[in-house]
């Protein structure tokens, strides 16, 4: 996850700095920590910082060299600027652009097109990190299912910084001319101004949002401010030669340990960014000897040389490795592999892409914005109609998720009557749609995120005037029940049954919300509160919940309680206080976990879908059930156990009755909806 618009380009670039080989051994050793961390995050936890050193280093010499100019000439000559960045960076990137369109179209599932072709169009038009933002990716790990191009999120911030950063330049310079004093003195005030802004907010903001902190540009611009202030202080600093030695090593050392201490639960950039950050400005301040007879040597300025191809390179080719194997992490030889491809693709791409581009005459500058806006539109091109092709074909598929007789679905589990299964049959859903395939999408309302500021009606199915109601409440687990639950409402108990669907996705139906690195989900267990005196109010027939197991809620969103007890604890006291009202209340146990994702493993394998199969003593495994154990023992709560209709005795198949039951580690709705009579019957409603 790094790179460095400039920072990655090679430093024999017009950098009135002079040209230093301990920046291309500091560029070496930060793509060196990212490289590292990508292909076993475990050998260096916080390698994810060589983003930030890179980006302190493109501010060191980007803004040195536009705060030169303008110490030199009083402006900024804009489209020379531009048209430098253009041939440095544009095609190179063009080229892992399209190579990874070519793998996308050759590799991977069509279900995976649209998702991936949309992160290379956002990439080619330097908007990759805004769209990480939104969707709050996890960046911290490569695994089957992550995006190749993610890492063009840092490339983005750094363009979106250099698109601004030339003109606060130039209109700082013209506010000097206007009110007389220095220009380099309004430069510097301006990018310190703006520094200084960042950071505040790049500290308050983390703690808020993490997720999307990691990618949006004002919580980075301050990393590239640290650099570009430390360019336009270097002239000044003298420091004796024992302070230089000090201050290179220290900052060097503060670099080490971020990568070596630092782990993706931090809550990062934030304040801790600091340490990486100014660690490699004191670097960069110093140009110590000593420090540059470590970082100078030939092999590892080579390897700085070639860093902005080897960070293009290397993340595509990890994640189609583990594409191509199904594997969830790279085994020994598979770092091998990726290491040295990566590093043959990256020589390449330095040699026969980025050099003869970069040498093209500067005065050249008209055919190097139309040179430009041709990569990035044939890259767009590509990468939308691939896109806007899978997403038609997608569409397709997703109407012929139906129950009939040949996809008899749970009911093939049947213990005393087992439906039968034909063979030559297409699964549905079919794997390319399965892991879309969620609760109540085909009926009204948006009732899969369910909010108490709606209206006490809404979500609500069946007949209105039905003498019976029942409330389903919880997570994504309880809401996985909710569309058999309806549909039986509106049809076979017509008349009799209506139910009201009270889910929120992540908020499970306890009064002790688990909590997001430390920092308790308050909001989930203030809305529950609500739940329960709706629920109090509509008095039901029936409360039907479920919840996500605590091992689930840990390895797919990082969330925890701070004690099995205090699980138990939570959930007792939301259903206490309706068993208390005289409502009664039925818990689901939860579901078995698959041990790979399904929908994945189908795609690779659409002619042996046994070998997506878990065995059940690992899809039981020891996971604890605080909700079943909250359950235990209360009066006018029963606990009901849907396995055997989920598992074989010995296995849990990922496809049952033609079906296909896992979309993730919930099932599909049309596994759901097989399951009806079961259900129905388990839950009283007959």
């Amino acid at each position: 996850m790094v790179t460095g618009e400039q920072a990655l380009a090679p430093a024999r670039a017009s950098n009135p700095l002079g040209t230093r080989a301990d920046i291309q051994g500091l560029r070496a050793l930060a793509v060196g920590l990212v490289v590292c961390y990508h292909l076993r995050p475990g050998w260096l936890p916080g390698g994810f910082v060589g983003v930030d050193v890179f980006f302190a280093i493109s501010g060191y010499l980007i803004i040195g060299t536009l705060v030169g100019e303008v110490r030199r000439t009083g402006t900024v000559r804009l489209l020379d600027f531009y048209a430098r960045r253009v041939r440095r960076l544009l095609p190179a990137a063009t080229v892992v652009l399209l190579a990874v369109s070519a793998a996308v179209f050759a590799v991977l599932p069509t279900s995976r097109w649209p998702d991936v072709l949309r992160g290379v169009v956002f990439s080619a038009v330097n908007a990759q990190n805004w769209l990480l933002a939104v969707l709050s990716d996890d960046y911290g790990h490569a695994t089957v299912g992550a995006s190749p191009v993610q890492h063009f999120w840092s490339l983005a911030v750094e363009e979106q910084f250099y698109l601004v950063i030339p003109l606060v330049l130039l209109a700082s310079a013209a506010l000097a001319a206007r009110r007389g004093g220095g220009a380099v003195r309004h430069a510097v005030v301006a990018v310190g101004a703006i520094t200084v802004a960042s950071f505040a907010f790049s500290v308050w903001y983390t703690p808020v949002d993490p997720g999307a902190a990691y990618f949006v540009t004002p919580t980075r611009v301050w990393e590239l401010g640290v650099g570009g202030l430390a360019a336009t202080v270097a002239h000044r600093v003298r420091p004796g030669a024992a302070a230089r030695r000090l201050l290179g090593w220290g900052g060097l050392v503060a670099v080490l340990v971020s990568a070596f201490g630092f782990t993706t639960d931090m809550a990062f950039p934030g304040w801790i960014a600091v340490l990486p950050a100014v660690g490699t400005a004191a670097v960069l301040l110093t140009a110590d000897g000593s420090l540059a007879r470590v970082l100078g040597p030939r092999p590892v300025t080579y390897v700085g040389d070639i860093s902005y191809s080897l960070y293009l390179w290397h993340w595509p080719v990890i994640v189609f490795l583990l594409e191509v194997t199904g594997d969830r992490a790279l085994g020994p030889h598979q770092v091998v592999v990726a290491a040295a491809l990566s590093f043959v693709l990256a020589a390449l791409s330095k040699r026969y892409v980025e050099d003869p581009f970069r040498r093209r005459k500067p005065e050249r500058r008209r055919t190097t914005y139309r040179v430009g806006a041709a990569m990035v539109a044939v890259s767009v091109a590509v990468a939308a109609g691939g896109w806007a092709s899978a997403e038609s074909a997608l569409a397709a598929l997703r109407g012929r998720s139906v129950i009939d007789a040949d996809h008899p679905g749970a009911l093939a589990l049947d213990p005393d009557r087992p439906r039968p299964v034909p063979s030559g049959v297409a699964l549905a859903p079919a794997p390319a749609v399965a892991a879309q395939d969620g609760p109540l999408g085909d009926l009204p309302g948006n009732c899969n995120i369910y909010k108490m500021e709606a209206e006490p009606t809404s979500c609500m199915y069946g007949d209105p005037l039905a003498p019976k109601t029942a409330v389903v409440v919880g997570d994504s687990h309880a809401a996985q029940f909710s569309s058999a639950l309806a549909e039986f409402a509106r049809h076979e108990g017509a008349g009799r049954w209506r139910v009201k669907v009270v889910v929120r996705n992540g908020c499970p139906f306890t009064s002790v919300p688990p909590s997001d690195r430390g920092t308790p989900l308050t909001v989930c267990s203030d809305e529950n509160l609500r739940k329960l005196d709706l629920i109090r109010d509509l008095h039901p027939d029936l409360v039907v919940t479920a919840a996500m197991s605590p091992e689930s809620y840990r390895a797919d969103l990082n969330w925890t309680w701070e004690s099995p007890d205090r699980a138990v604890e939570g959930y007792r006291t939301m259903l206490s206080a309706l068993s208390g009202a005289d409502i009664p209340v039925v818990v689901i146990r939860g579901l078995p976990r698959p041990g790979e994702p399904v929908v994945p493993c189908l795609e690779r394998h659409p002619d042996r879908p046994a070998d997506c199969d878990t065995s059940r003593s690992r899809a039981a495994g020891t996971a604890t059930d605080p909700l079943a154990d909250a359950a235990t023992g209360l009066p006018g709560v029963r606990l009901v156990d849907l396995t055997d209709w989920i598992c074989r005795v010995d296995t849990c198949p990922a496809v049952v009755g033609n079906v296909v039951v896992y979309r993730d580690n919930h099932l599909t709705d049309t596994y759901v909806r097989s399951m009806t009579e079961p259900l129905v019957a388990a839950l009283g409603l007959r």
